[in-house]
């Protein structure tokens, strides 16, 4: 009598987000065609059909459940889609706060099942947690997306010949702001794939926040094209960018008087001049703005929001204040490229000073050193070669933060542009941003090649 080998049943392939794809699609149709039928049996078919897809999803990705927990699921779901169309009227006056907090509050249900659901799924309890966040979330964001997206129009923005009645399209909306938030959230928490998530809540924002701006593909395309018909475009007049100086090559570019820096030399001025000030007052900052080398505590939050202060200010604003207040020119530009490289270098240099050896430091302090001259003996050597090649970062940002300076008055070739521009003469422009070009990319990898050799 002979025995039968077992059969051997191949395993099921890891999940993967490239395989929970289809099941989100599957779900986000179903949500979305279910929106279509959101105005009968007040969202019961809504309902039905985005749980339906919902549930058909959970199959195609291979991830079992019972007909309990398939049904407490869809009851979530259908209680939901039921509010929805209870708390919205059917014309609405405007899109304003608290209509967007009934919307997200009628969500409830749906969330606090997708939340038990996860938790059925083996998930932890802050897991669980964030896929209810994401139906709110979700729910939050929806009825803004559906203004945005054209499809919402409420009677005090209403235009002629636009329906003022919450009917389908705007269910269909709002159903493809749950399901790429609440449902990928689901699909990635039982998947234990998180990047699902993120990825459908990133395309969605993406979309909405093209439509709230005004970008469209179709739109890129037919602006890239329309540069071919700027006046004055091509061929770049590198006659008058590189000939005609009468003091030294570059020329002068009608910038004042022979006695005046050259443009581009005074750009290069402003930078190497901010640069220097910049680091050099950044450097005990650093120290002061770090766990590991700061004296105590207060001095530790007071240097940390002072680094933050300065690093929420913009160079472009620095530039607007100074040129108010000194004039504009050169000077202006150096002060505000010095707070500008102020910020960088010590925000740089703080995280580097923390990711330091703190073994020599207890070391001199345990010798009877001094807290600050243990700092310069035992900290500073580990860090000078990141705070050189911190420094020639910065100078390699100056250069080109100096060029956007100057179309405000803060001097350097900015100026230049600003004022070709102005005339219309996009020759001379294209021709001197060639050049800024060019020197920009040898300063780059000047500055990249002498980095790599100090760290």
């Amino acid at each position: 009598m002979t025995v039968e080998a077992p059969v051997q049943l191949r395993p099921d392939p890891p999940l993967r987000v490239r395989t929970m794809f289809v099941p989100l699609l599957v779900a986000t149709v179903g949500f979305v065609g279910g929106g279509f039928l959101g105005t009968y049996l007040s969202g019961a078919i809504w309902g039905v059909v985005a749980a339906g897809g919902f549930l058909l999803a959970l199959r195609i990705g291979h991830i079992a459940f019972t007909p309990i927990s398939g049904g407490i699921l869809s009851a979530g779901v259908i209680a939901s889609t039921v509010l929805t169309t209870v708390v919205l009227p059917g014309t609405p006056q405007a899109v304003d706060v608290m209509m967007c907090v009934r919307f997200t509050l009628a969500w409830l249900p749906a969330a606090a099942a997708a939340a038990w659901f996860a938790r059925y799924k083996g998930s932890s309890p802050s897991a669980a947690v964030n896929v209810a966040l994401s139906w709110l979330a979700g729910a939050a964001v929806a009825m803004p997306a559906a203004v945005s997206f054209g499809v919402t129009n409420p009677i005090e923005g209403l235009r002629r010949s636009q329906d003022p009645v919450f009917g389908a399209g705007d269910y269909a909306i709002v159903a493809l702001a749950l399901a790429m938030f609440g449902g990928a959230a689901l699909l990635a928490v039982v998947s234990k794939l998180p990047t699902l998530t993120v990825g459908s809540i990133l395309l969605f924002m993406t979309v909405y926040a093209a439509s709230q701006v005004g970008f469209t593909i179709p739109g890129l395309v037919r602006n890239i094209g329309n540069i071919v018909k700027v006046p004055n475009f091509w061929p770049p007049d590198f006659g008058w960018a590189i000939g005609g100086g009468d003091w030294w090559w570059f020329p002068s570019w009608e910038f004042g008087n022979p006695n005046r820096g050259n443009p581009l030399v005074e750009t290069l001025r402003i930078s190497m001049i901010a640069s220097t000030i910049g680091v050099s007052i950044a450097l005990p900052l650093a120290f002061l703005a770090s766990s590991l080398t700061a004296p105590n505590r207060p001095i530790y939050l007071i240097d940390k929001g002072f680094i933050s202060l300065i690093r929420t200010v913009p160079d472009l604003f620095w530039a607007m204040i100074f040129v108010t207040s000194v004039g504009s020119g050169a000077f202006a530009g150096a002060l505000a490229l010095v707070f500008f490289s102020l910020a960088i270098m010590a925000k740089l240099l703080s995280e580097t000073v923390d990711a330091a050896d703190p073994g020599p430091l207890e070391a001199a302090k345990t010798s009877g050193s001094r807290h600050f001259p243990a700092v310069r003996a035992a900290v500073l050597p580990q860090v000078l070669p990141n705070y050189v090649a911190y420094a020639l970062y910065v100078f390699e940002i100056n250069v080109r933060a100096s060029v956007v300076l100057g179309v405000v008055g803060a001097g350097g070739i900015g100026q230049v542009l600003d004022a070709q521009r102005l005339f219309y003469r996009f020759d001379r422009v294209l021709a001197v941003v060639m050049l800024i070009f060019v020197v920009v990319f040898v300063i780059e990898q000047i500055s990249i090649a002498l980095r790599r050799r100090l760290v």
